[in-house]
Order: structure tokens, then C-alpha cells, then sequence
């Protein structure tokens, strides 16, 4: 189970996508992209597999989260592959001796934006389908679990904020 939900946060991984496209292509376009949940910050795809942890799923519903992601891993693996090179191209471009502009990335930056959506997407895909899976007392539970989650972040960037 602990490996079907490690590959259902790199899936969910594309959730968090939407939250900040811009600083992550900044991060991601001077590093090499490490494991998965080390890409991004906190999105929702970051905070579903925890909270999944805390559901007692059913057997059943163990084997069902199973089969969804096995359905997805081969696409989720394609999609991470091409990003990493696209990642790696556009590095590559940028320390390449020589005049560069932003317009000299632009096939780079719409290829990178492009996988990104698509990796999104199919996230968005497998979320939902394990969420049909789930009763409504596991949703109720779940929503509880998110909030305390989102309040712990709130109370820790408030500790790292300056006193200016």
C-alpha cells in the first residue's frame, strides 16, 4: 500500500501544479528535478496521499486504489520522463556559450507548460477516481484531516515570517 500511495503522490503531484507554474519553472529550470514531491511546494496533490494514509480504506477499497494506479503509472512515467528532458534541454540551452534571449526559450517553455498540463490533467483523472472510491464518511474525515494540515502550514509560515 505504501508504494501504490508514494506513486499516487507523484500522480497527484500535477495538482499542485496549478498553484505556482511560474517559481517552479524557476527552481525547475536551474536543478535537475529530484524525487517528485520535492518539485513543488504544498498542493493539493502533495496533501492527498497523506490524507488517504488516514482513511482506513477497506480492503476493497486498498485494491481498487491499486488497479487506478496501475492504470495511470505507465502514463504518469512517460509524462515525468519527457518533462525531465525538456528540463534538462532547456538547462542545456541556457549555459550554452553564446547570446540568449527569453524568445530563444520559447519552444522549450511551451513544451515544458504543455507536459505540465498534462501531467495536470491525468492527475486531476486519478483524484477523482479514487475519490469516487471513498465513502462519504472517509470525504467527511478527509476534509477534517485537510484542514488541520492547512492550519499546521498557516501556523508554521507564520513562524518563518519576518517581524518587519
Amino acid at each position: 500500500m505504501y508504494r501504490q500511495i508514494k506513486v499516487f503522490a507523484v500522480g497527484l503531484l500535477a495538482l499542485s501544479l496549478w498553484q505556482s507554474p511560474a517559481s517552479a519553472q524557476d527552481r525547475m529550470m536551474f536543478h535537475r528535478p529530484g524525487p517528485p514531491g520535492m518539485m513543488m511546494g504544498d498542493g493539493p496533490g502533495m496533501m492527498f496521499p497523506l490524507i488517504l494514509k488516514k482513511l482506513d480504506l477497506t480492503a476493497e477499497q486498498d485494491a481498487r486504489v491499486k488497479e487506478i494506479m496501475a492504470a495511470h503509472r505507465e502514463t504518469f512515467h512517460s509524462l515525468f520522463k519527457q518533462l525531465e528532458a525538456a528540463h534538462e534541454a532547456m538547462t542545456d540551452r541556457f549555459f550554452t556559450p553564446g547570446a540568449l534571449t527569453v524568445t530563444d526559450l520559447d519552444a522549450q517553455s511551451q513544451n515544458v507548460r504543455q507536459l505540465r498540463e498534462q501531467l495536470m490533467a491525468e492527475g486531476l483523472k486519478v483524484g477523482v477516481e479514487i475519490r469516487n472510491v471513498l465513502t462519504p464518511d472517509q470525504l467527511t474525515k478527509a476534509a477534517q484531516i485537510k484542514e488541520k494540515m492547512q492550519t499546521m502550514h498557516e501556523q508554521m509560515r507564520g513562524l518563518m515570517e519576518d517581524d518587519d
